[in-house]
């Protein structure tokens, strides 16, 4: 699949968020929650985010990453378009902005999310509970 990567407009808000919520109820079928634009904005604030657009320049995923902390706190992609390329692309560019290096946080029961960083490389370090359940913080290569 042909994506293209670009630099976030408030534009893109609420397809990022239309993504975030199809990707997250995927991701995430026991933690159930509303995802709308007011939540991605917020959930995104303070944040670097970049968009993924399809060739017909329609938002198929986002990656938001706060600089500071060479963090990423957001990775989502359509679930319709998963394996074909979209995430890796996203994180690729999420690297770059952190600098080279980051982390993440990922639920421990996201088996694919998890088999996917593995399989990119990325390790396990801490582990922690939040509201959605327990996580396991992800360190890339």
């Amino acid at each position: 699949m042909e994506a293209v990567v670009r630099l976030y407009t408030s534009d893109d808000a609420a397809a990022c968020a239309i993504v975030f919520d199809a990707a997250w109820h995927a991701g995430h079928p026991y933690a159930p929650r509303p995802i709308d634009r007011g939540i991605f904005e917020r959930e995104t604030s303070g944040e670097r985010i970049l968009v993924a657009e399809d060739e017909q320049r329609r938002v198929i995923g986002f990656v938001s990453v706060y600089e500071p902390g060479s963090f990423v706190h957001h990775l989502y992609v359509d679930p319709a378009l998963h394996s074909r390329g979209v995430g890796r692309l996203l994180l690729r560019h999420a690297l770059a902005l952190a600098g080279g290096t980051a982390s993440l946080k990922c639920q421990a029961r996201n088996l694919g999310a998890l088999a996917f960083y593995r399989g990119l490389g990325w390790t396990a370090g801490e582990e922690g509970e939040a509201e959605a359940g327990p996580w396991i913080r992800m360190h890339s290569p």
